[in-house]
């Protein structure tokens, strides 16, 4: 384990430009996730507020269907992960690749403000429930992720333009390492989310009610 920490590691301080946009660009899409619940018009933030209701009011009463939200959280990021990392071995994903890496910054930064908008000053330390820890966890290896699908990318796009050749299994080893790590990551953070985040917002409700 230590080894592949070391190689994870040494892989992040060799593309320090490449993680410094992607953090550029993960803070900006959070912040325009967080400033379009603003903009939104009287009908859709109607719908958020009833959607967080309906959440809140189910935590309280112990009616969340466990298995069937841990299924939909487990598809929904089992997908996004097998998808960027299959992007990483074509040249043409490194905009989708981008694009989704937004879309998923902006998710996070949509539901925050709505947390917030929605239960004003006391919605702050349900947003802080709802991200901390695993949002934060599954952002940071997202960027992982998506650092190296990134790099690839540009490695095999640069070898085929330069007729280079590269030694592609030493490099879809590492890789493959990088997919098992996110797996297990979010897997952990799967269970976190639908097991223990419940219990500590019910926990916090008589607070912010």
């Amino acid at each position: 384990m230590k080894k592949v920490m070391d190689k994870l590691v040494n892989g992040l301080k060799i593309n320090r430009k490449m993680l410094l946009f992607l953090i550029v660009l993960g803070l900006i899409a959070l912040i325009v996730g967080s400033i379009f619940v603003v903009i939104l018009n009287a009908t859709d933030k109607s719908l958020i507020k009833d959607y967080l209701e309906t959440f809140i009011n189910n935590v309280d009463s112990g009616k969340l269907d466990y298995m069937q939200a841990l299924k939909n959280i487990s598809i929904s990021n089992y997908s996004y992960i097998i998808i960027a990392w299959l992007l990483g071995i074509s040249v043409i994903g490194i905009p989708i690749t981008i694009f989704m890496y937004f879309m998923k910054c902006f998710m996070v930064g949509f539901s925050i403000a709505s947390i917030i908008i929605n239960f004003k000053l006391k919605g702050t330390l349900l947003a802080f429930i709802y991200v901390f820890p695993h949002h934060i966890i599954n952002l940071i290896m997202y960027t992982v992720l998506i650092l190296y699908s990134l790099t690839l990318s540009l490695k095999i796009g640069e070898a085929v333009l330069k007729k280079k050749s590269i030694n592609f299994k030493l490099i879809i080893n590492k890789y493959l390492l990088i997919l098992i790590l996110s797996l297990i990551v979010i897997t952990l953070m799967n269970l976190f989310e639908v097991y223990i985040t419940p219990i500590l917002i019910k926990t916090i409700l008589p607070i912010i009610n």
